[in-house]
């Protein structure tokens, strides 16, 4: 299913090859161990009262009846916790208070002891009402927890309480660029509550070890989870380590939980004793982190001759009831990948994200980007289709390129657009759908996307370091700062070693984030950085290595280093001496190689889908779907499938099936028997991957990211051949059935 095994240029050896992943069998017959996994025999078991308001005032908490059951060791109230948690649960499913017992039935009937009188006050949870004057106040703490909070000053006098974050940026004059543009189109979008639903539920184990806090967990950005952590707990240090599998993430790993690792820190602390606690499946929808809830509006003008001329954006995001980051990120993204999609020349753009009492919001794949894309490419191809416009010849004419100077960001260093057009449209061409039965119509759409690789944009900088030893027996250990969340990283991380160092792939081992051999790592495995920024620090390490080994070769052999050359294997003199690495060293040689940079290359992709839409039910069906992904150079071939693959499955479910409902702040679907996710049954019947290399002269071998670009466009592309199909656009994702039937019914009247 893709269109990218042709012969690559370069005398690659390893990297470009579709090598198996190392951690394939074990994950397959079942003998991989995750953190639910996880125990100790001395651990005890740790259970969570949770609130059932959107919003209250603890009045009082009996607890001991609790603390009289058998094998029940501790009780702590919310109070008790650490770094300012006050008397206000602020979400359905905050934390009330947590006990620790020998054992998990002894847990569980400690919480049911447990009575707590909850004051309900009054909950806001529409984010635009919200940081408006005269809504309740959710989060009078905007650091709370934070390591680091850049300081916040909302140019808007409607906008006085509430606000988390706020972004706005002017370029050229987008109110005159509207005013005189040809053709003007307004519209204001909604996008989804959506979850991850990763099957391995969070889950730590707690211990403290002579002050410090060891927690065992799956966590993409450790170092924020650390520094979170040791700002609530205060005077200590914190350190994470990784089970011996890594749950999948999607972003919904990437940070700490409030109801999860400080509890389980402070029942750990109080008992000095291991504690686990774990998310049961209604806590992972009401205590974990779901996509960030957005308000969009959008006004474009275009002239006659199909130029975008003006372009306004405003988004209000619900962050839910505490900081965690995620917030800046997502009015970072819808600021700045319109201008780096897109030329226009006036702008204006204005975000802000909102506290309210629903369910937390973070990081889920494409943070902020998915939203705006869905809403931008929805909003073009209707500003096309009233104009007179071919959709696809309007984004052709109006995308950036590469060395075309973004206002805010640079040059675009690399861009894969038009090819993946190109490619894309004679793919979808190929695929061949069944005509119209009965009420059933076709429609095709298309939609483009991008996303930064790493997060080192604006004045944000990112850096990694790798270690590789290489012993006497000439393996290569290779030491990192991220964790493999399902990604692939373990496997394309080894190629490119192998491929630097000439080290042969089987005797590579990559090993992730290990707090008690730590390398320097910003982010760890979040944000699309792995294979260019921590691929690119392996590169330079390997550079270092080669360097070493020669040194020591040269005074083997008592000769130059000019005269010796490398394999990975051996080494080589011009007057034809050799010698192994086996037989050169005498005990492990390490060096450490460190990548930094402050801007980001974007990965761009352009998709196309087609539906088979019955107008009798309103049901849709996506037939046939190519995804064309500029990918900078596929390290490997298979695992950039996997991740576009991925993403039309996340686009789907964004487009036409999840969101988590909360009316009133309370979820009424927080289980995977009610909550709608996509099955094999809702993937295309037809799939190709087309796989774009554009070579960014910046990564490894050329290669960019993949997993978060290929995200974006998907929705889009869907919900456009929906608008095709039907004639009718949808501005609230998702798109349920029953929403397209009302819509041709009301159409009909």
């Amino acid at each position: 299913m893709t269109g990218s095994d042709r012969e690559r240029d370069g005398p690659w050896n390893v990297v470009g090859r579709r090598e198996r992943r190392p951690d394939a069998r074990p994950k397959v017959d079942g003998t991989a161990r995750y953190g639910t996994d996880l125990t100790r025999d001395d651990a005890l078991h740790a259970a969570v009262v949770r609130s059932q308001h959107p919003h209250a005032r603890i009045e009082a908490v009996e607890t001991a009846a609790a603390e009289a059951i058998d094998g029940v060791v501790t009780v702590l109230t919310r109070p008790d916790l650490p770094g300012g948690f006050d008397d206000q649960v602020r979400h359905y499913g905050d934390v009330v208070a947590a006990v620790a017992a020998e054992t998990p039935e002894a847990a569980e009937q400690g919480v049911d002891a447990i009575t707590a009188d909850l004051e309900p006050l009054s909950a806001v949870h529409d984010p635009r009402e919200s940081v408006r004057e005269g809504a309740s106040v959710v989060q009078s703490n905007p650091e709370f927890g934070q390591p680091d909070r850049h300081p916040v000053s909302a140019d808007n006098p409607e906008y006085v309480q509430n606000v988390e974050d706020y972004h706005s940026l002017s370029v050229g004059d987008a109110g005159t660029a509207l005013a005189d543009a040809d053709h003007v189109h307004e519209a204001s979008y909604r996008t989804p509550r959506v979850t991850h639903c990763n099957l391995d539920r969070h889950c730590c184990l707690a211990e403290w070890r002579d002050g410090t806090l060891r927690l065992t967990e799956t966590i993409g950005n450790r170092g924020h989870a650390e520094a979170t952590l040791e700002r609530l707990f205060g005077d200590c240090d914190v350190e994470i380590e990784q089970p011996p599998h890594s749950g999948s993430s999607f972003g919904g790993r990437s940070l700490a939980k409030l109801t999860l690792e400080p509890v389980a820190g402070a029942l750990a602390r109080e008992t000095d004793r291991p504690v686990r606690l774990a998310f049961d499946r209604e806590a992972e929808f009401t205590a974990g982190d779901s996509r960030h809830v957005t308000y969009i509006d959008i006004t474009a003008g275009a002239t006659d001759d199909g130029r975008l001329s003006g372009l306004t954006v405003d988004v209000v995001a619900d962050t839910g009831p505490y900081p965690n980051g995620v917030g800046h990120i997502v009015l970072s993204a819808c600021r700045d990948r319109p201008l780096d999609l897109y030329q226009v020349d006036n702008y204006r753009y204005e975000g802000v994200s909102v506290f309210t009492n629903n369910p937390p919001a973070g990081e889920y794949r494409g943070i902020g980007v998915t939203q705006i894309t869905w809403a931008l490419e929805s909003h073009l191809d209707e500003l096309a289709r009233q104009a007179g416009f071919d959709p696809v010849a309007f984004r052709r004419q109006n995308w950036v390129e590469e060395g075309y100077e973004r206002p805010t960001a640079g040059p675009v260093t690399s861009c894969g657009l038009q090819e993946c057009l190109e490619r894309g449209q004679v793919a979808m061409d190929d695929l061949t759908a069944d005509g119209p039965a009965d009420s059933r119509v076709i429609g095709r759409g298309v939609a483009a996307g991008g996303q930064i690789t790493t997060p080192a944009v604006g004045k944000n900088d990112d850096y990694a370091e790798t270690r590789l030893t290489l012993s006497p027996d000439g393996t290569l250990a290779v030491q990192t700062g991220s964790i493999d969340v399902g990604q692939g990283s373990t496997t394309v991380l080894g190629q490119i070693a192998a491929e630097a160092t000439g080290v042969p792939i089987e005797r590579v081992f990559v090993a992730g984030y290990d707090p008690d051999d730590p390398v320097d790592d910003k982010y760890g495995s979040i944000a699309n950085r792995t294979t260019y920024l921590i691929g690119g620090a392996i590169t330079r390490a390997a550079e270092k290595l080669r360097t070493a080994l020669r040194d020591r070769a040269a005074q083997h052999f008592d000769t130059s280093v000019e005269e010796v050359t490398i394999d990975g294997t051996s080494v080589e003199t011009t007057d034809g001496r050799s010698i192994t690495v086996e037989e050169l060293l005498t005990e492990p040689l390490s060096v450490t190689g460190r990548l930094e940079v402050t801007s980001a290359p974007i990965g761009y992709g352009v998709h196309f889908a087609e539906v088979a839409v019955d107008t009798e039910t309103g049901a849709v069906d996506v037939q046939s779907y190519v995804a064309a992904q500029d990918v900078g150079f596929a390290i490997n071939p298979t695992l950039v499938e996997g991740q576009l693959e991925g993403a039309v499955q996340h686009g789907i479910e964004f487009a036409l099936l999840s969101e988590l409902r909360a009316p009133g702040g309370i979820p009424e679907n927080a289980s995977l028997a009610e909550y709608p996710v996509s099955s094999p049954a809702e993937m295309p019947a037809e799939l190709r991957c087309e796989i774009i290399e554009s070579s960014e002269s910046s990564g490894p071998y050329g290669a960019k990211g993949v997993g978060t670009p290929s995200q974006p466009p998907v929705a889009p592309a869907i919900t456009n051949a929906i608008r095709d199909a039907v004639g009718e656009r949808f501005t609230e994702a998702p798109v349920r059935d029953e929403d397209v039937f009302f819509a041709l019914r009301e159409a009909d009247r």
